[in-house]
C-alpha cells in the first residue's frame, strides 16, 4: 500500500529526538530508504523540506546556497533540464545544467571529503570491494553523476567535445562503479575519433555492467572499436555477442555491414564457438560477462542481508544476482521474498 506524505510526516515527528544533527542524519537515511517506494520523488521531497525546516537559520541559509539554484532545489532544476532534453530543447537545457554544474563544482568537488552518488547499496559495496582503503567519503545529496552525465550529453549535442569530456569525467568520479556515464564517454570517443581511449573506456565499462542490456551496449561498443581498427572478425564476434545478450536491429545492421566488409576481403564468418569467443575477449583483455567479482559479492551480500533480517536488501541483491547471471534460483528467491512480504501485510 502506497504511503502518503501525511502518513510519513506523522511517522517522522515521532522519531525526532531534538538533536538537530542526529535528526538530520536520520532523515537522510529515511530518504534513502524511500527511494524504493512507488511515489519516491514526492516522499523524498517532503523529507527534504522537513529536514530543511529543522535547521538553525544560519545553517539553513548555507544549505540553501548549497542545494538550490535560481530559487529551485537542485533535483527540481535537473528535472526541468531533463524535460527540456526530452523535448529536444538542447540550448535551454544547457543553461540549467551549466548552473547545476557550477554549483556542484563550488561545493561538492574536492578531496576532503569526496562525495559519491551511488544509486543503491550494491554500488556502495562494489566500491568498497574494489577500493577497500578509501574510507574518507560521504554521500552526495543528489545524483550528481547523473546530472553531469546529462550535461556531458547536452554538450556533445552542441558539438562542444572538450567540455563534454570534462563533464563526463566528473560524472564518473561521482560514481566510479556505474557504467552509465562511461557509455556517454564512449559516444564522445567515437565522435572525437579517439579509438585508443574508446578501448580503455569499453574495458572499464564492461567491468561494472550488471544487466544484459548493459552487457550488450558495452559489447556493441567493442564491435565498433574493432571495426575502426579493421579487426573485422573480432568486430563480428563482439556484435554477435551483443545481440546474444539483447537483440537489437541497429546492432544487427552493424553486424551485417561487418560481414559484407569481410566478404570483400574473402573472409568468411560463422557463429563462433565458445572457445573462439573467449579468444576474442582475451585478445582485448576483457572478461566475458558476468564479472565473477560482482556475482560473488552479490551472493555474499544476500547471505549477510538474510542474517540481519533485511529482506529489502536481500531482495535487491537477489535481483542484481539474477540480472548478472540469469540464474533462475535468484529469481525464485525474489519471488519467495515477495510472497512472504505480501503475506505479512495481510
Amino acid at each position: 500500500m502506497k504511503m502518503t506524505v501525511n502518513e510519513l510526516m506523522v511517522q517522522l515527528r515521532t522519531e525526532m529526538t531534538g538533536d538537530v544533527q542526529k535528526d538530520i542524519a536520520h532523515l537522510r537515511d529515511v530518504a534513502e530508504d524511500l527511494r524504493k517506494e512507488e511515489n519516491a520523488d514526492e516522499l523524498t521531497a517532503a523529507v527534504a523540506d522537513y529536514a530543511f525546516g529543522l535547521m538553525p537559520a544560519d545553517f539553513r541559509e548555507k544549505m540553501e546556497d548549497m542545494t538550490f539554484v535560481d530559487g529551485k532545489r537542485l533535483d527540481m532544476a535537473f528535472g526541468e533540464a531533463q524535460k527540456l532534453v526530452n523535448e529536444d530543447k538542447i540550448d535551454e537545457a544547457a543553461v540549467i545544467l551549466k548552473a547545476l554544474s557550477d554549483k556542484i563544482e563550488q561545493y561538492y568537488e574536492g578531496d576532503s571529503p569526496k562525495y559519491f552518488s551511488f544509486r543503491n547499496p550494491f554500488e556502495y559495496h562494489v566500491y568498497r570491494y574494489y577500493f577497500p582503503n578509501d574510507t574518507n567519503f560521504d554521500r552526495a545529496p543528489f545524483d550528481f553523476s547523473h546530472y553531469l552525465a546529462l550535461y556531458g550529453f547536452v554538450l556533445l549535442e552542441k558539438r562542444e567535445a572538450r567540455a563534454a569530456e570534462q563533464a563526463l569525467e566528473r560524472a564518473i568520479k561521482f560514481n566510479p562503479v556505474s557504467p552509465d556515464a562511461r557509455f556517454e564517454l564512449a559516444e564522445l570517443c567515437k565522435f572525437a575519433n579517439n579509438p585508443k581511449k574508446l578501448l580503455s573506456v569499453n574495458i572499464e565499462t564492461l567491468r561494472y555492467c550488471t544487466t544484459a542490456d548493459r552487457y550488450a551496449r558495452a559489447l556493441s561498443n567493442m564491435g565498433y572499436y574493432c571495426y575502426v581498427a579493421q579487426d573485422y572478425y573480432s568486430a563480428a564476434v563482439f556484435y554477435f555477442e551483443s545481440i546474444r545478450f539483447a537483440p537489437s536491429k541497429a546492432v544487427e545492421f552493424e553486424l551485417q555491414d561487418v560481414l559484407r566488409r569481410m566478404k570483400t576481403f574473402g573472409q568468411k564468418f560463422a557463429p563462433p564457438t565458445h572457445g573462439q569467443t573467449i579468444d576474442v575477449y582475451e585478445k582485448y583483455g576483457l572478461q566475458p560477462p558476468p564479472n565473477n567479482d560482482l556475482v560473488n559479492l552479490a551472493v555474499t551480500l544476500i547471505q549477510s542481508a538474510k542474517e540481519y533480517g533485511r529482506t529489502d536488501l536481500e531482495a535487491l541483491f537477489n535481483r542484481i544476482a539474477f540480472d548478472l547471471t540469469n540464474d533462475p534460483r535468484f529469481r525464485e528467491e525474489m519471488e519467495r521474498i515477495a510472497n512472504e512480504s505480501r503475506a505479512d501485510t495481510k
